[in-house]
């Protein structure tokens, strides 16, 4: 309950800044660019810069969706659009190297990344580091105002804007398994029972084996003595020591993933990435895998999974929250005003409600968009959606350094131990 109570009271401070921050935003406020005025006059300002570089990764899929919302925006405001899809990894080498270069002025503008990459770059001081977030007026209707100082519970202070809902489910073959493991106290059982036919993909080359990683640990001990017995802020000795003792389930984090990798798809083997993981399941090869809805959602679309063999669940209590992916703006960005203007763009009713029905398989991170009558309809007649309220009740937010921690570990004693 210590964990819960900590996260209320940050939430209440967090509410109240938020209304403070939203009202200075509109008087002006000084960064380290200088005063930033009203928000008409940021756009005005945007307007006079006149373009914009945006950085983004993801799938295809993504760079597909994310092309199309371009020629919109650049109709509302007069604002071109340089967009670039790459990897995030790349762009954070190409800031270094201009900060390393003596570069204060570059070409990215606003770059669209996650949690441990932000991390890497605010720590490297490739950050704008200004609250830019209390600045743009959509950021007022986020789900939570928690996200607009953290991304999976690293801090961002307002230089971070989240953007896309991403969400990692059990993925399972319907026609084959007929009563799949709707808890974590399951899973072991179902897989000793079906053996060969689980997996999940290797944490370091896929979201979906990273957030099975940490879901996993935060189970075995419990939520909220996890992150008592943890701490806040991040200590890498307090993982280290969690993981190797054994919880209220009967395992320590080590000794039941070697447990399980007995009876996994080719014991020792773990596909490399969420498509490979996924491609598995599509033919026919294991029956159930942790997988994100969005990548489930790109694999029917594009004609490369059976819609009538994908089943999708959140098991019993939840999986965690994220990554809710974002955006910032780089210490050297040439048009920073046009980079505030297009993000407030990407928070648009009309982008987040994309996010769902064009997009698909992932969630808005704006309140409204998910009462929608068409969403709804959407998610109820859709083969890749879990019930929302199945992630939300209860919501646990993943802590995005002790997962890259055990992403580390997990290499060595998991991966390196055939």
């Amino acid at each position: 309950m210590k964990g819960k109570v900590v996260i209320f009271v940050v939430l209440i401070a967090l509410l109240v800044s938020l209304t403070v921050l939203a009202d200075t935003s509109t008087t002006g406020l000084t960064g380290p660019q200088g005063p930033i005025p009203s928000w008409d006059t940021v756009v005005q300002m945007a307007k006079q810069e006149g373009s914009v570089s945006w950085y983004a990764y993801g799938a295809e899929y993504d760079k597909l969706y994310f092309d199309s919302l371009i020629p919109k925006f650049e109709k509302q405001y007069g604002i071109k659009v340089n967009f670039i899809f790459g990897d995030w990894y790349a762009f954070l080498q190409k800031l270094l190297a201009e900060q390393k270069a003596g570069q204060t002025v570059g070409d990215m503008d606003l770059v669209f990344t996650w949690s441990i990459p932000f991390n890497d770059a605010w720590n490297s001081g490739v950050v704008w580091k200004y609250p830019w977030s209390y600045v743009i007026p959509i950021a007022r209707n986020i789900v939570d105002p928690y996200l607009l100082q953290y991304t999976d519970m690293i801090p961002t202070n307002g230089a971070f804007v989240p953007f896309i809902w991403w969400q990692v489910a059990f993925l399972y073959n319907k026609q084959m398994v007929k009563n799949p493991p709707q808890s974590w106290d399951d899973l072991m059982a179902w897989v000793k029972a079906n053996p060969g036919k689980f997996t999940y993909c290797d944490p370091n080359a896929g979201g979906s084996g990273h957030t099975f990683l940490i879901t996993l640990s935060e189970w075995l001990y419990g939520y909220d003595n996890y992150y008592d017995s943890m701490g806040l802020p991040y200590n890498k000795a307090l993982g280290s020591e969690l993981w190797n003792t054994v919880g209220p389930k009967g395992y320590s984090l080590w000794g039941y993933l070697k447990e399980l990798q007995k009876y996994m798809y080719q014991p020792g083997f773990y596909p490399a990435g969420n498509s490979a993981a996924i491609s598995l399941f599509s033919k026919g090869v294991v029956w159930l895998e942790p997988q994100w809805l969005d990548v489930t959602a790109s694999w029917v679309k594009q004609g490369l999974l059976d819609p009538n063999i994908v089943g999708l669940y959140i098991p019993k209590p939840t999986m965690d929250a994220g990554g809710m992916d974002g955006l910032f703006i780089p210490y050297n960005a040439p048009h920073k005003y046009a980079a505030m203007v297009l993000a407030n763009y990407l928070l648009s009713n009309e982008v987040q409600t994309g996010i769902v029905l064009d997009r698909g398989g992932a969630f808005p991170v704006v309140t409204g968009v998910m009462d929608k009558p068409d969403v709804i309809k959407a998610m109820q007649t859709q083969p890749y959606w879990v019930p929302f309220n199945s992630i939300t009740n209860p919501l646990w937010l993943r802590s995005g350094l002790y997962m890259d921690e055990l992403m580390k570990d997990w290499t060595q004693i998991i991966a390196k131990s055939q």
